[in-house]
């Protein structure tokens, strides 16, 4: 049984890894950004600064707009007092639809997630929202669809993707110093 189960899972990697595969991922996440961006009637930016009223202490690390059931939602990752919550706001009101404490898929990736969140709570001397406004002086008819800090070898930094008509760019913003390092076409 443990066989079968790693050769499906091999399977499903090995065909999900086809560039075929994700250039239909990206054309989809493009065409579903496009949707739930038009649907907003929030920005990122204005989301993420709701979102921290409702956890005051807290530090945004990650944010996105998704499109559920009921329309378009923001999605902002918050550490606050060591957890990991998620505030779900509607994208055409503001209005907060829930707070969650995020569940960990893996021990792997909840110690990567706690290192990534004390060193870079640590690191960061800019915000996720000045890093999106930093994207936009780029990228001036974009609009933020995703948002995240990561690690870029040893140095800290916002990923920010931006739809512009059909065209998505992700910036890249240093989360010490606010400069903006890359820009790409995708």
């Amino acid at each position: 049984m443990k066989i079968a189960t790693l050769a499906l899972v091999s399977m499903v990697l090995a065909c999900c890894s086809d560039p075929v595969w994700a250039g239909e991922d990206k054309d989809r996440e493009c065409a579903e950004a496009k949707i739930a961006l038009g649907e907003a009637q929030l920005t990122m930016e204005e989301a993420i600064e709701t979102a921290l009223q409702e956890l005051p202490n807290g530090k945004a690390v990650e944010a996105e707009i998704d499109l559920a059931a009921d329309g378009a939602v923001f999605e902002v990752e918050i550490i606050s007092g060591g957890k990991h919550m998620e505030v779900t706001l509607d994208a055409l009101d503001g209005r907060i639809k829930e707070v969650l404490e995020e569940d960990e898929e893996s021990e792997e990736e909840a110690n990567r997630e706690e290192e990534m969140a004390e060193t870079g709570a640590a690191q960061a001397k800019i915000t996720l929202g000045q890093a999106i406004a930093a994207a936009l002086e780029k990228v001036p008819s974009g609009k933020a669809f995703e948002a995240a800090s990561e690690r870029d070898g040893d140095k800290l930094v916002f990923e920010i993707e931006l739809l512009a008509g059909d065209q998505v760019t992700e910036v890249e913003v240093d989360a010490t110093t606010g400069k903006v390092l890359k820009i790409e076409q995708e």
